[in-house]
């Protein structure tokens, strides 16, 4: 049984595991984020228990189950970069949103997924399905916040994936999908035009997910005449993608300020650098030269806690 390799891998009893997912609704922290778009994002966070075994069953279960060459989103060794590399040198590029996606991924589209794809679930008993079940969704449905949602959204949208993808190679454009973002792109005049409806098309079709919707009021469409992105990069009319230099103007706004950093702050700083240096290692070159290597080493390499208090000595104001 499924659970007993749950309980086993974690060292927990069968009755504990069982418990917690008969009740897994009420072990999340719910909370609201700004959205950079306006209006607040409501994140459900498992409890510490209830992450540690949505983790067990990610890294053991999930990711063994297939996921379409669409997706880009939440794959090892995939990034926003190599999503927007995809529609770097096309002329016209159209951009879909998914309307509240994770909440509109339900148990139900799970439940018709092990029943239609029995033999990923060799072995499964009908109490292992229910367990599962009540330890992946809250109240239902997927939730933002969970380790397991963002995998298990790619594999339940394979269906949709491999649809869109047919219709965009009919129609000779590309298709990726970046979580609730659908990205299309072509060198013929108006070719994009149809694609909305025949996606929504599509999303009305589906079996699973059966309640996923356009949210037209986020569709964008553009030409290498305009300012394209995809997932935050920049694609440029010469067909290289690039990170915007508005995130690298915040960069170098945050480094001025790097003395009045919170320790939270300097740390998210040094991803940030390390996120773009990946894509363009040029940009280190830059600040190098602007700040030297010295204060490119400070804000960089924060590895451990005592790093982190010796550079909030150094960097504190005088």
């Amino acid at each position: 049984m499924i659970i007993e390799q749950i309980a086993a891998g974690l060292g927990l009893p069968v009755k504990y595991v069982v418990k917690l997912s008969n009740g897994a609704s009420h072990h999340y922290k719910s909370y609201q984020i700004r959205k950079k778009s306006g209006g607040f994002r409501t994140i459900h966070h498992p409890s510490r228990r209830l992450k540690a075994i949505q983790t067990w069953i990610l890294r053991n279960i999930l990711s063994s189950f297939p996921v379409h060459d669409a997706a880009v989103a939440y794959r090892k060794g995939k990034s926003t970069f190599d999503n927007a590399s995809v529609h770097a040198s096309a002329r016209f590029l159209l951009r879909l949103d998914l309307e509240a996606f994770f909440p509109s991924i339900v148990v139900d589209d799970f439940r018709r997924y092990v029943e239609t794809y029995r033999t990923l679930f060799d072995g499964w008993t009908a109490e292992d399905y229910r367990c599962v079940s009540g330890l992946l969704f809250r109240a239902g449905q997927l939730t933002i916040g969970a380790p397991t949602s963002p995998t298990l959204s790619n594999i339940l949208c394979a269906g949709i994936d491999v649809a869109i993808a047919e219709m965009s190679r009919i129609k000779k454009i590309r298709y990726t999908r970046y979580a609730d973002d659908l990205f299309f792109s072509g060198d013929t005049p108006n070719v994009l035009g149809t694609v909305p409806s025949e996606v929504e098309a599509i999303l009305r079709a589906s079996v699973i997910p059966q309640n996923l919707r356009l949210n037209r009021k986020k569709t964008v469409f553009s030409s290498k005449k305009n300012n394209r992105q995809v997932t935050g990069i920049t694609l440029g009319s010469d067909g290289i993608p690039r990170v915007p230099r508005s995130y690298k103007r915040l960069i170098r706004s945050l480094i001025h300020r790097f003395g009045l950093l919170s320790d939270k702050e300097k740390i998210s700083l040094a991803g940030m650098i390390s996120y773009v240096v990946g894509f363009e290692p040029s940009f280190m070159n830059g600040l190098v030269k602007k700040y030297g290597f010295d204060t490119y080493q400070l804000v960089t390499q924060l590895k451990t806690l005592e790093e982190r208090q010796e550079i909030h000595k150094k960097s504190r104001p005088r």
